[in-house]
């Protein structure tokens, strides 16, 4: 199905049957990616009083229960919830819209070889996203953008993520991002802040900024395949409706069809 999308000035075409999706499957009794020595996601059939949630013979109804820790054990969206204290929803920040995108891939440095900030002491084995990198390359129309690390491999899907292997953003980089007027940022990263920063979390503040309306998101733990080339896209992102900080999410993106200025 072809859908047209319009835009203040432009209008674009894509075709709902050519989506890409960006999330790595919930194996949740097999191996997941993991972030902080999080438990594992399970699901367990339900027993109560009796009943087993669980066919046998050719009778009964699986109903399992699931234990899942959405931060740090598959891709997930997320909004200033998570970082503040006001009660602020996944499900009213993100509704189901279309956003012109960029995907750019970028290959971290480490930090002896950056010139830019950070709100916390750095070492030199912190790996770093830099904007060097992106500078100049999102178009200014951009209302997502998805950022893909390299070197690229099937392994983050299952990526066991430590304070050495967890790259992360300059506070120039996120600074630029918000410059440019990007709401939606995707990332194939655990997080877009140091493994550990104190508890400060300052790329994630400044992303989300100290004021309302928090109508922001950030991606995490995305998977971006190789054969999905840089460029262009439409990306809209899925949740289940949970009022949460955060929710397990799909994002999917769409080449462009057609861009005509109206």
């Amino acid at each position: 199905m072809k859908i047209l999308i319009k835009d203040k000035n432009n209008s674009y075409s894509i075709d709902h049957r050519y989506g890409r999706c960006l999330s790595i499957p919930y194996q949740y009794n097999g191996e997941q990616p993991n972030f902080y020595h999080a438990p594992k996601g399970k699901a367990r059939p339900m027993n109560q009083d009796g009943f087993i949630g669980e066919t046998s013979d050719g009778k009964g109804c699986n109903v399992v229960t699931i234990e899942q820790n959405i931060h740090c054990t598959g891709t997930h969206t997320e909004c200033a919830g998570h970082i503040l204290s006001d009660s602020i929803s996944i499900n009213d920040v993100l509704k189901h819209e279309y956003y012109y995108t960029e995907l750019i891939s970028v290959s971290p440095v480490s930090s002896e070889f950056c010139d830019e900030n950070y709100h916390f002491p750095l070492k030199d084995r912190d790996k770093l996203i830099t904007r060097t990198m992106i500078n100049g390359k999102i178009p200014k129309n951009s209302q997502g953008l998805v950022i893909r690390t390299t070197p690229n491999s099937l392994s983050k899907m299952n990526k066991k993520y430590n304070s050495s292997n967890t790259p992360f953003f300059t506070t120039n980089a996120i600074q630029y991002i918000n410059d440019i007027g990007i709401k939606h940022l995707v990332v194939d990263t655990p997080t877009i802040d140091r493994y550990s920063d104190g508890g400060i979390l300052g790329n994630h503040h400044l992303f989300f900024e100290k004021k309302p309306p928090y109508k922001k998101t950030i991606t995490e733990m995305a998977y971006i395949d190789d054969k999905i080339i840089d460029g262009s896209y439409i990306m809209t992102i899925e949740i289940p409706p949970m009022v949460l900080d955060a929710a397990p999410s799909r994002p999917f993106i769409f080449k462009l069809t057609g861009n005509n200025n109206d």
